[in-house]
């Protein structure tokens, strides 16, 4: 099909396509053959990535995520006051840390509160008016943005026309009432005018009009305008906010509620529309389906911001259902953050029928991380995400209801009642009564209500059964199908080479598919994908194959699809969906579970309809020839996706999406775009993918009559088509707009043996692929997935009409219509069978290489061979794009002696990435640390520890990586090493989490993991203390408190916004970006996973880089890459994108004898590299027939010797270059050509030099060059972002001399230490700086030797609530207690010691709080940890050996059929998700989705019938993926019970409450009255599809 040409017959092309002279030919080829002659050596005055510079103009807007602090209050008497506003301006400044700034300037903050109306009757009186008149209830007032270097006042004045001509009578006008000293440089630079208006309009729908019109027709931002509340808000910190306005000082502005938001943007550039908050919302969080809600939204008609932030649109979305349509705020939060339909099972029947018509009204298009504070008139809804990922909390004091990011923001002494977390999905509504008490509903209450609301609004008495939603699955009998009645293997259906050939199939992909009929499951791979692009192969491909899907990286997690699987849902609605203004007589839709629908075979099916029809049902699925009869007559339609003889694709394209709008105005309801006609010979084959895209968007934009409702919204759309062939092909007609895919080629395809039970088996392994594919997106529900994907090498008419990001495309090279056409033209052919095809075999890399490097690595044979050989061999079949790049050089040669390749202090800028001890043998893991050494560069270790014997033995040439499992990561793993990784994703499987098989728990691995021998260890999919960019700033401090000395890199895969978060990542504080490739990764994935998912690192690495420089910020870190990448040659072109440094892992492998088998995860590696066996005699017993063992010194030298010859060969070119280091090419995109491929990519996007962006006169940031003074400065090139210096942990950690001086404290007593005063919010990460230093004695010093004797006792008191991280990394000797309560994070990753939450005593001398926040002891391997109040959610995430009391109990008997359990569960969901080990109490109610993945130890569960906490409640909270069993106490339960409440009955007492410690003794004293065990089953998953 689209064929790349070779070099050689590229030259041949038009003279516009002459490539530039090369450098990677076979021969070196001098730069003076690529430049000019006569160019002298000089220091060119261009750039220096450890520089700064500024842009020509700012870069045009991104898509910026937002995280961010929340804070709201509302005064329980409903009397307004000033109180709250310092108040508040206190609580965000207390959480800083959850806001993002550079160099101290903040990237936004505001307050929403009320109108205050005693300064606007001052303002009305002096403008000759009746002060009262501000008092009316018609009175509103605009807080509007002008841009300064407008021209304002005329600007103004039209806005007065425009206000006067909308009915508003304009009273009194306030400009510039503004303090500017209090802003930054940067806010200063754009700081726009501030202009409020005041006057009389009548309605909210005249102001939510009115707003628009001047944002539409003016260069003004509306912060606000209501008939109640104002917005102020600035480009700062919550100081600079108060500083700012004036008015926020004035005693005479009074409110009741008080609504605030410290911003992190992931965008640096400064902007005063996107601080919030906004109107109505206040938002935490991401909109991971803002593509698919700015659709829905504007369907409904929703004016959605041009260029806004996802918290913008979805706050205009909600602001627009309000004002416009009538629906109040807590109808309007329901439509679009409903609950799941897992927990709408549980509720109510009436209920039942009001959220299932509301899914279909609206849907489930806010997905992602939120925590959310809205208000709207006298009414305020607080709420959390659906899984929830961000936190909220409600701290009721005396004077006020509060909801805060972080409880600790409110002391203690003023608290009356304790602080509840909310849970996943939890919403609360406040309603404020003028002069009367404040009301608060709780959630069911809050359900109920909307109903109501809902019925009387549209007039209505009840729902029509859309309850009957919640069973899906079509009709198990039916009428026969032509071609299905005598179906079956007895007359085998055998899919043609034309058909496959026509259809665009390759072999790969029916390999896949039949292997996952054979099984249920995904097959899993190794060693990453070395096939080529789409774009660069010589294959026939469909354009589903340019497309790469996107992940989660920073601003959002990704989900665990195995452990959290009630949130996932795979529901399509088909019909035409109700309006949320109307009343619905009856349900017409019809809704699936499960989008792929069966049958609809072109002509004999492999089984009869009966059977179909069963497997359609078991799947909860329809047969296709079923659903057609569900929309009889005109409500259904078939549209064929075919060229007729005379079109070309573009024509049949532009017919296609008339002939649809045509089919919905006549009443189709039910649309199948089918390619039954391409068999025929005068139809031409239309690509699927290209059909339903330009149909969709048709729809969605068609012209409306006035009343007429949106037409999409009026059909479904459903692909049937021979050419999706995977589960990709499958998600991108979902992303793309289809409802629902008939794959009917696949399923014959997958027919090998048993026809019935590949049937079967393969409509499970897609569900679990398409549940995989939106859970590494953040998304749930596969409804809001749209458009998660990027394509290379389309050109901008084919993606334009598909609205998809396309890279290197353009008019001169691409995927285009013309190439359609042509292709078209011979796939008619093909499947009219005039012409042959076969399935294309794929070309794959590594099979032409691994003995060549093998050999370089033994001695065999020398590196230049193998470098010339690789290189001949990219030239002929380019897999990437940068084989398709050379190199040219603006300087004459010079000797290689003057010559450096170094970076740091390390000699080659080489890093061997990071693999784990247990998914590699320890022979092979020593070696790459040794021979990182020997060579002076860097390694990275995986996620799993060390042997203790290496600990400290590599400080500077190791890296330590800390992962979502956190195994083996301790406060001495961190204080090892001058490098910590945090890994966010890889290229390999990026939002996706690991398994080690039990076989591979050795006594060694489960030593260096701190895990228990033979036990399987998983990873979670996303690190549980990082669910947004303030987490991961956190996580970076945490490492930095733990380790001052460390550097701290961010491994992250390349997802299309990557500059952006790129940024985002650098403010956080990192020192090192490495940007994970989708082709490298030398883990087990899924083989989906390896070909489909995230973007090649060269696009990472030139995205990062500029986005970096543009940001003025490109010296705070360096950018490494990963990926594929096998010479020097590579490093030196990554080095001119953007990169200075480049990981390498397959490669590693292979110098020790890798032959790229693929199977890493089956532990069964003949060469010892990737398995646990160490012996001929071990191999032997599992079975090998051959097997190499490793020798250490051996597997050093290899190492060493072939990455020698990869870092010499970088010296070389950049002597050749001209240039004396190979640090000054970074950044040189500008020395970089496309020399082929010139017709299928265009690479000028990625090679255009830097100064077409940049003003490269070198300017320096306002930093002190002391900023950093760390010891090993020289372990990176960079000025890293640090956060301010934390006042308790730097006094905590001046102990460390004292607890350590001579070995230990004199005659073995304890340290007593008090901390003198109450702690807060922003005292975090307490005892972590403690821990690290007690760490450094004992590894390099003569620190007292790791026990349980206490060094220390540290207290918290006086109403103290920690902050974040609270004993983080805690070690032995350390023991930790708060009267009071803690935040996120405590005790994560603690080996040793001990840590207590105790309640603390109010001004009234009432005991309270003593909760704790979320991930409460994640990957805790050692020591005791006690809570005497709640959790929030996933408490003891990872637990793998220490011991947990939680003592919250039940204020009243349980009531699961109120439906959301967690909302009154004492721990707030997925408790003990992973757990490996270690005991736990639990005393009150676990919460729902516990245990999942729990593979080892032990939880005791409160028996408690009285309270309702029966064994079979308990069991009701287990999570679906949970393998664990309930039962009464064994002896060692028993004893384990009493020992365990014994421990916190003796914290009770040394806090002064005997009488609750006495209580808990008997207890513990009747153990198997009081108490069941949870305890996991034996094996928890096929280790076949193990990832390690």
């Amino acid at each position: 099909m689209f064929q790349d040409k070779h070099p050689s017959e590229a030259s041949a092309s038009s003279s516009a396509k002459q490539p530039t002279p090369s450098m990677l030919d076979a021969t070196w080829r001098s730069p003076r053959e690529a430049t000019d002659a006569t160019v002298p050596n000089r220091a060119t005055p261009r750039f220096s990535s450890t520089q700064n510079y500024q842009p020509h103009v700012p870069p045009a807007s991104v898509e910026d995520q937002d995280a961010c602090a929340l804070y709201a209050s509302v005064r329980k008497d409903g009397k307004p006051s000033h109180a709250p506003i310092p108040i508040a301006l206190d609580a965000l400044h207390q959480m800083l840390h959850r806001a993002g700034n550079i160099d101290g300037e903040g990237d936004g903050c505001g307050v929403q509160i009320d109108i205050p109306r005693k300064i606007w009757s001052e303002e009305v009186r002096k403008d000759g008016h009746a002060p009262d008149l501000a008092l009316d209830d018609k009175f509103a007032v605009a807080h509007i943005f002008i841009p300064r270097n407008s021209d304002v006042k005329q600007i103004q004045h039209d806005a007065l026309e425009i206000m006067s001509a909308a009915g508003l009578r304009v009273l009194a006008q306030r400009e510039a009432i503004v303090d500017s000293s209090a802003l930054g440089p940067t806010a200063r630079e754009e700081e726009p005018v501030f202009w409020q208006v005041g006057g009389l309009i009548d309605g909210n729908r005249a102001v939510f009009d009115l707003m628009i019109e001047l944002e539409d027709k003016l260069d003004v931002h509306v912060a606000s305008f209501s008939h109640d509340v104002v917005v102020y808000k600035v480009m700062g910190a919550p100081l600079a906010l108060g500083k700012y306005f004036p008015d926020l000082l004035d005693e005479r502005l009074e409110t009741v509620a008080v609504l605030g938001h410290n911003r992190y943007s992931t965008n640096t550039w400064p902007t005063f529309k996107r601080v919030q908050p906004f109107g109505v919302i206040g938002h935490n969080g991401e909109v991971n389906t803002i593509v698919q809600l700015r659709e829905e939204a504007r369907m409904l008609g929703v004016p959605i911001h041009a260029a806004g932030s996802d918290s913008q649109d979805f706050n205009r979305t909600v602001e627009t259902f309000i004002n416009r349509d009538g629906i109040s705020l807590v109808e309007a939060m329901e439509m679009v953050l409903p609950p799941i339909v897992n927990e709408i099972k549980y509720l109510s029947e009436d209920l039942q029928h009001f959220y299932m018509y509301l899914r279909q009204t609206f849907g489930p298009f806010t997905q992602g991380p939120v925590a959310l504070i809205s208000r709207d008139a006298d009414e305020c809804v607080f709420s959390t995400d659906a899984l929830g990922l961000r936190p909220l909390w409600q701290v009721e004091t005396i004077d006020d209801f509060i909801f805060s990011s972080e409880p600790g923001v409110a002391p203690t002494a003023d608290t009356v009642a304790d602080p509840k977390p909310f849970a996943p999905g939890e919403k609360i509504l406040v309603q404020m009564q003028s002069g009367k008490e404040t009301r608060l509903l709780q959630h069911d209450e809050l359900q109920n209500l909307a109903r109501q609301r809902w019925l009387k609004r549209i007039g209505i008495d009840q729902f029509p059964r859309y309850d009957t939603a919640l069973l899906t699955g079509g009709p198990t009998e039916g009428t026969e199908v032509p071609g299905y009645a005598h179906a079956g293997p007895s007359e085998p259906v055998k899919v043609t080479d034309h058909t496959l050939g026509g259809f665009g199939w390759q072999r790969d992909d029916m390999k896949l598919i039949q292997q996952m009929a054979s099984n249920g499951a995904e097959p899993i791979g190794s060693l990453g994908y070395d096939g080529p692009l789409a774009a660069l192969s010589p294959e026939r491909q469909n354009i589903a194959d340019f497309f790469k899907e996107t992940v989660a990286v920073v601003t959002n997690p990704a989900i665990d699809r195995e452990r959290e699987i009630e949130h996932f849902s795979c529901r399509t609605v088909f019909g035409e969906r109700p309006q949320p203004t109307e009343a619905t007589e009856e349900a017409t839709t019809v809704e699936l579970s499960f989008p792929i629908v069966l049958g609809g075979h072109h002509e004999m099916a492999p089984l009869s309809a009966k059977t179909l029809r069963s497997i359609a049902r078991e799947h909860k699925s329809y047969l296709l020839e079923d659903l057609w009869e569900a929309f009889p007559g005109k409500r259904s339609a078939v549209l064929d996706i075919a060229c007729h003889e005379s079109e070309n694709t573009k024509g049949a394209i532009e017919r296609l999406k008339f002939e649809a709008i045509d089919l919905v105005r006549g009443g189709a309801e039910l649309i199948i775009l089918s390619d039954r006609t391409v068999y025929e010979g005068d139809r031409r084959f239309i690509d699927p993918h290209l059909a339903i895209g330009a149909i969709d968007a048709a729809l969605k934009t068609a012209k409306l009559e006035p009343g007429e409702a949106n037409l999409r919204r009026r059909t479904s759309l459903l692909v049937r088509s021979g050419a999706i062939r995977n589960v990709h092909d499958v998600m991108v007609a979902l992303g793309l707009g289809a409802d629902g895919v008939c794959p009917y080629v696949m399923f014959e395809v997958a027919c090998v043996d048993d026809y019935e039970a590949d049937y079967n088996n393969l409509c499970s392994a897609l569900r679990k692929g398409m549940e995989k594919v939106i859970s590494t997106i953040g998304i749930h529900e596969i409804r809001g997935y749209a458009r998660q994907f990027s394509a290379i090498g389309l050109r901008p008419e084919i993606a334009e009409v598909l609205g998809v990001k396309s890279y290197f495309g353009s008019e001169n090279g691409g995927l285009g219509f013309a190439e359609l056409d042509a292709d078209g033209d011979e796939r008619k052919r093909i499947l009219a069978e005039e012409e042959v095809s076969k399935p294309a075999k794929t070309f794959h890399f590594y099979p032409k290489v691994w003995k060549a490097a093998n050999a370089v690595a033994n001695g065999r044979t020398d590196y230049a061979e193998y470098s010339q050989k690789v290189r001949e061999l990219e030239a002929e079949n380019p897999v990437s794009l940068r084989h398709i790049m050379d190199i040219k050089s603006d300087r004459q040669p010079i000797p290689i002696e003057q010559a450096s390749a170094a970076v740091g202090h390390h000699d080659y800028p080489i890093v061997i990435a990071s693999m784990s001890f247990g998914s590699q043998s320890e022979t092979a893991f020593r070696a790459y640390a040794e021979a990182a050494k020997q060579l002076n560069i860097l390694s990275v270790n995986g996620e799993g520890g060390e042997p203790h014997d290496m600990i400290g033995q590599y400080p500077k040439h190791r890296g330590q990586q800390v992962a979502s499992g956190r195994f083996g990561v301790t406060s001495d793993l961190l204080n090892s090493s001058y490098l910590l990784e945090i890994k966010i994703g890889q290229g390999a499987k990026p939002g996706e989490g690991g398994h080690l098989p039990a076989r591979k728990v050795t006594e060694k691995v489960a030593a260096a993991r701190n895990a228990t021998l033979g036990t399987d260890l998983i990873s979670p999919s996303n690190n549980h203390d990082l669910y947004s960019i303030e987490d991961l700033a956190e996580l970076i401090d945490e490492l930095k408190t733990a380790n001052p000395d460390a550097r701290v890199a961010v491994k992250v895969p390349v997802v299309p916004n990557i500059g952006t978060i790129g940024v985002g990542i650098a403010k956080a504080g990192a020192d090192i970006i490495t940007l994970s490739g989708f082709e490298g990764g030398t883990g087990a994935a899924r083989s989906h996973a390896l070909r489909h998912v995230g973007l090649p690192s060269d696009i990472g690495t030139r995205a990062v880089h500029q986005s970096l420089m543009e940001a003025g910020i490109r010296n705070r870190v360096e950018i490494w890459a990963d990926g594929g990448y096998r010479h020097g040659w590579d490093i030196v072109k990554l080095h001119m994108l953007g990169a200075n440094r480049v990981g390498f892992g397959t490669l590693a492998m292979v110098s020790l004898g890798c032959t790229i088998c693929r199977g890493c995860q089956l532990d069964t590696c003949h060469v010892g590299i990737a398995t646990q066996i160490e012996t001929t005699e071990e191999a032997e017993l599992h079975g090998l027939k051959k097997f190499t063992p490793q020798v250490y010194p051996d597997a050093v030298e290899a190492c060493a010797t072939f990455f020698k010859g990869i870092g010499e060969e970088v010296r070389e070119i950049t002597a050749q270059l001209g240039y004396e280091n190979a640090q000054d090419l970074v950044g040189r995109s500008d020395l970089l050509v496309q020399a082929s491929g010139f017709e299928t990519v265009d690479l000028a996007e990625l090679i255009s030099p830097l100064e077409e962006y940049l003003d490269l006169t070198p300017i320096d940031l306002p930093v002190e060059e002391d900023v950093d003074v760390r010891a090993e400065a020289g372990m990176i090139i960079s000025r890293p972002i640090l956060l301010p210096e934390k006042e308790a942990s730097k006094t905590l950690a001046a102990l460390v001399p004292d607890i350590c001086g001579g070995g230990g404290r004199a005659g073995g007593a304890p340290m007593n230490y008090e901390y003198p005063r109450s702690t807060n919010a922003n005292d975090r990460v307490l005892g972590t700086e403690l821990a690290g230093g007690i760490s450094r004695e004992r590894i390099f010093g003569s620190g007292p030797k790791a026990s349980e004797q206490t060094l220390v006792n540290v207290k918290f008191n006086h109403g103290s609530v920690a902050g974040g991280g609270l004993g983080a990394f805690n070690v032995y000797g350390v023991d930790i207690d708060v009267q009071g309560g803690a935040q996120d994070g405590v005790g994560k990753s603690m080996l040793g010691g001990s840590i207590a939450v105790l309640k603390g005593t109010n001004r009234f001398g009432k005991r309270v709080n003593g909760s704790v926040g979320k991930s409460f002891a994640y990957g805790a391997q050692r020591g005791k940890l006690f809570v005497q109040g709640d959790a929030d959610s996933r408490f003891c995430i990872r637990l793998s050996g220490a011991d947990v009391v939680i003592a919250g109990e039940p204020v009243e008997p349980i009531d699961d059929s109120r439906g959301c359990l967690a909302d009154r569960a004492n721990i707030k969901g997925f408790a003990f998700e992973y757990m490996t080990g270690g005991r736990a109490v639990v005393l009150g109610d676990p919460g729902p989705w516990a245990c999942a993945g729990m593979t080892g130890g032990r939880i005791y569960m409160r028996r408690w019938t009285e309270m309702g906490l029966t064994k079979e409640a308990l069991e009701r909270r287990l999570g679906k993926g949970a393998k664990a069993v309930i039962t009464d106490l064994d002896a060692e339960g028993m004893l384990d019970v009493q020992e365990l409440l014994e421990n916190y009955a003796a914290e009770l007492r040394a806090s002064g409450q005997s009488d609750e410690a006495d209580r808990i003794v008997d207890l513990a004293a009747n153990a198997s009255d009081n108490f069941y065990m949870c305890v996991p089953e034996s094996e928890q998953a096929d280790p076949s599809i193990s990832t390690e």
